[in-house]
């Protein structure tokens, strides 16, 4: 799961050691699936052609200043509803479990998201966080910059692809998002996450 820090990176406001992180994932993907790193290709010829003053404009234009979309997980699923907010509670409690520094951002910002998979030893967790939240998320995300053709699409569709080859058969389900109906796993959950699960980890910390 350690790769996903680096996909983290690509998402974060560019720097001058963003385009290291791009390398490292360029060279996971072509010993993954050549497929994927022809199609992460362009993203990389396009950070490597930029100037730093480039990059970081069009890095507001799309997440930022009047964005094409936003990089908040748990707004992208619940909108204003509560249910955000207990969500938020909770990942922050996992953020800080794992020694996940969030910086300014929420806790549920898509590259703290993608950081704190990499960190996570709970396996139930992990697998539960990207079927059921990151990847409904992702496709919302993904659907909004294919319509803007932005180059974001690429990394997006990358994580998608991978998160489903890490996960192939799982026991969790998607939320549904923009629609009134709820899967029916949602009535045993807080938010999308088992209370069972949070249950156990307090009553190991306890032990």
């Amino acid at each position: 799961m350690e790769i996903y820090k680096y996909i983290a990176d690509l998402f974060r406001y560019p720097t001058v050691e963003t385009l290291k992180s791009i390398q490292r994932v360029s060279d996971y993907l072509l010993e993954k699936d050549v497929a994927l790193a022809a199609k992460f290709k362009p993203f990389v010829e396009f950070h490597s052609n930029k100037t730093l003053t480039d990059l970081e404009e069009h890095y507001i234009r799309t997440f930022d200043v009047q964005a094409i979309c936003h990089l908040d997980i748990g707004y992208i699923i619940f909108g204003d509803d509560s249910k955000r907010g207990r969500f938020l509670y909770h990942i922050k409690e996992e953020q800080e479990n794992v020694a996940n520094d969030c910086g300014s951002d929420m806790a549920d910002f898509l590259p703290n998201m993608l950081t704190l998979l990499s960190k996570l030893e709970d396996k139930d967790l992990t697998e539960e966080l990207s079927v059921s939240i990151l990847i409904p998320a992702l496709l919302h995300i993904n659907q909004k910059l294919e319509n803007e053709n932005s180059i974001f699409n690429i990394p997006v569709e990358i994580l998608i692809s991978l998160l489903k080859m890490d996960f192939d058969i799982s026991k969790y389900e998607a939320v549904k998002i923009g629609t009134k109906e709820k899967p029916d796993f949602l009535n045993n959950y807080i938010t999308g996450i088992d209370k069972s699960l949070f249950g156990k980890r307090q009553l190991k910390r306890k032990m």
